[in-house]
């Protein structure tokens, strides 16, 4: 007579339960490190006033997480904000030493080509130019940065800076 209790398919079984159980555990492990990794990213925005409608902004953005990210481009908030890029803008130069900016040739963009590679743990910088007109009531606006996870299968992230430009007083 055959004794099921000792028979192979309920060890078989709980050999099955085992395996599920480690994959399911393995999977909820490396969504959470990736939803981790994609949180350490932080980005802030620092403005110094060259012009009287132009703003000099300074990306800085650091990036916590275990993978490297590349920065691909910025966006602004609408309707009075637009962007501008660094490079178009002329210097002024007075007895040798920079006086100033002229920003009489830069383009005004809503959104623009901004290429960073921030490497895992590290934190850089970036400028370019924000522009306000002086009609503007506007305190604040938003910049979105626009990144590629640098992992075998990149992921496109977004990641939104708030600007204050004005005092709510």
């Amino acid at each position: 007579m055959i004794d099921w209790t000792t028979f192979p398919v309920r060890d078989g079984l709980t050999a099955l339960a085992l395996v599920v159980a480690s994959l399911s555990l393995y999977v909820s492990w490396s969504t959470a490190r990736r939803a981790k990794a994609e949180k350490a990213v932080n980005a802030w925005i620092t403005l110094t006033r060259p012009g009287t409608e132009w703003w000099l902004a300074t990306l800085n953005v650091k990036n916590g997480s275990h993978l490297g990210i590349e920065i691909e481009s910025l966006s602004v908030g609408l309707p009075d904000y637009r962007l501008g890029l660094l490079s178009q803008a002329k210097q002024i130069v007075t007895d040798f030493k920079i006086t100033g900016i002229d920003m009489a040739g830069v383009d005004h963009h809503l959104a623009m080509p901004f290429k960073l590679t921030v490497n895992a743990g590290e934190t850089l910088q970036g400028q370019f130019l924000l522009h306000q007109p002086a009609h503007s009531r506007s305190t604040s606006t938003k910049v979105n940065v626009m990144y590629w996870t640098l992992e075998p299968k990149r992921r496109w992230r977004s990641l939104s800076v708030k600007v204050h430009t004005r005092s709510t007083l």
